[in-house]
């Protein structure tokens, strides 16, 4: 009997090999008679959806920087490989407007301050790179911004601030922040560039149609750009009070979900204007803010973290003595 049972369950064992075998064979056959362009097409399409949906809770969720310095390189990568495949894709466009904004602040930008005072050439060397990853966020939210508002390309080949009017949909206002950001932040780095500091309207207008599509986008992140750009001095066309209603409205709208309001404020206001008072205390607010109480936004609230111990250390090098 058990003898019957051993062998009837040998047999059945086979026949699902068999059978298991079969459906393989059959799942192999149909990838040969299949059009393979169209399965590798969806196979593509969906790894695109997946990857260019936005910044991923798996990295902005995240607060140790160095995980994500090394991981985010890979991630970029791949994403525009996927782009070559799918050259059409929205998503791949913002997310990679996105990442390289992200690399090219965080792991560039701010690395070269921290190392100016002992390694010249290295601080050199990562602005440049900061500047390099600007030009591709802004690249890739321009692209974006072609595919989500047509007509847009056509009109900015006539004259870029003014071709920003033709974009009337609220969906199109993440193509238009990452790309004015991204404009805004390689024109500060830029300096010494004749072609960077006359392109400054260009990413003002961009960031102004932003503002008026979607005043609430991103928690205030329109508002933080308002905050630089009113501070840059009366002689240039800035207005101070405007630039602490910016911070008054970036604040509201952060509730409590992220600080970089105040380090904007501080770094592009407290700082130049020496008011030691005001940066104690929106350092000091930064830094006992909890990671923890927004999960989702722990690696941008982290990086603004680093950056104000940073400052806290420097400060008897930003404020001129008593």
């Amino acid at each position: 009997m058990v003898s019957g049972m051993s062998s009837h369950g040998q047999s059945c064992r086979q026949k699902s090999a068999s059978f298991s075998r079969s459906i393989l064979c059959c799942g192999l056959l149909a990838l040969l008679f299949f059009p393979a362009c169209s399965i590798k097409k969806i196979a593509v399409n969906s790894l695109a959806d997946a990857v260019g949906s936005g910044a991923g809770t798996a990295f902005t969720s995240e607060s140790d920087l160095e995980l994500i310095e090394g991981a985010l390189p890979f991630s970029l990568k791949t994403m525009e490989a996927l782009l070559k495949k799918t050259p059409g894709h929205k998503g791949l466009f913002l997310s990679l407007a996105q990442g390289y904004m992200l690399y090219g602040y965080a792991f560039c930008e701010l690395k070269a301050d921290e190392v100016k005072d002992r390694d010249f050439t290295q601080y050199q060397h990562q602005r440049d790179r900061a500047k390099l990853f600007y030009q591709r966020a802004y690249g890739y939210a321009r692209r974006g911004l072609e595919l989500s508002a047509p007509g847009y390309a056509k009109a900015c080949a006539v004259n870029c601030v003014d071709a920003v009017k033709v974009v009337d949909d609220k969906a199109s206002v993440p193509s238009l922040y990452w790309s004015g950001a991204a404009l805004a932040k390689w024109i500060t780095l830029a300096k010494t560039d004749p072609a960077a500091a006359i392109r400054l309207p260009e990413a003002a207008a961009t960031m102004q149609r932003a503002l008026e599509l979607d005043p609430d986008y991103n928690s205030g992140s329109i508002h933080e750009f308002f905050i630089s750009y009113e501070a840059r001095g009366a002689n240039m066309g800035g207005d101070a009070k405007k630039a602490v209603e910016h911070l008054k409205k970036a604040g509201a709208l952060a509730a409590g979900k992220k600080i970089s309001p105040w380090l904007t404020y501080v770094e592009a206001v407290s700082i130049p204007g020496q008011n030691k008072k005001e940066f104690d205390e929106y350092i000091q607010k930064i830094l006992a803010f909890n990671l923890d109480s927004c999960p989702e936004n722990r690696l941008v609230n982290a990086i603004a973290q680093k950056r104000a111990r940073y400052l806290l250390q420097k400060k008897d090098d930003l404020f001129l003595g008593e």
